[in-house]
């Protein structure tokens, strides 16, 4: 009887390990590293008028994820072309495998660019106006708190009678201050013209990162 049935088992395991072996894995494609990707600027002129587009390119990837050249294929404006490119060479990719090795790729994306073309309220730019650094004796202390910053801006994008409130120690009130005063920005619109009008800016600080304001805006 265990002659009969052994003969059977092994020829199942056999069947089963064929089948097990003819499957290959997909080929995995080329994806952006979301923990290094870099964020596309808004071109100033664009973000100046208060235009929106899109920029595609195509960029081949090397086999340790870089991009080595990138080529615009559309683009609703120039400018938005050459941001998208330099976001996407300064960025990291996840190379496309094949047989467990990494291949060169390409790799083809949109990026968007959006604003509100009728806004009337001043815009921060962000492209010359960097994030506000964390106070080196500030983050000694592991000092936190939210700042609010209220500014005019004059039609130029420079800002007038900056004032700062909030319950958050005097040193990172000040600091926020000075960065929301010393910022450029695109002025509120009217008709087409840029006007005087009022901004406010907020900044939480958080001294578990003080190199990442997540919640500056």
């Amino acid at each position: 009887m265990i002659r009969r049935i052994f003969p059977l088992l092994f020829g199942s395991l056999m069947l089963t390990g064929s089948v097990c072996a003819e499957d290959e894995p997909p080929a995995l494609t080329v994806m952006s590293d979301p923990h290094h990707t870099v964020a596309a600027i808004y071109p100033p002129s664009e973000q100046e008028d208060r235009h929106s587009g899109t920029a595609t390119i195509h960029c081949t990837i090397t086999p340790t994820g870089i991009a080595k050249e990138c080529h615009v294929l559309s683009a609703t404006a120039p400018d938005f072309g050459l941001a998208a490119v330099q976001a996407a060479l300064a960025s990291g990719f996840l190379p496309q495998y094949a047989d467990t090795q990494p291949q060169e790729a390409s790799w083809e994306h949109t990026y968007t660019f959006t604003t509100d073309p009728t806004s009337t309220r001043p815009i921060l730019d962000k492209t010359h106006s960097r994030p506000p650094r964390y106070p080196a004796y500030a983050d000694d202390l592991r000092m936190s708190g939210e700042v609010t910053v209220n500014c005019d801006i004059d039609p130029v994008g420079v800002a007038h009678n900056c004032t700062a409130s909030g319950d958050s120690p005097e040193l990172l009130k000040t600091t926020t201050l000075a960065y929301f005063a010393l910022a450029r920005y695109f002025p509120a619109m009217t008709d087409g013209k840029p006007v005087s009008s009022h901004y406010r800016g907020h900044v939480n600080w958080n001294a578990v990162h003080p190199d990442d304001q997540q919640g500056f805006r």
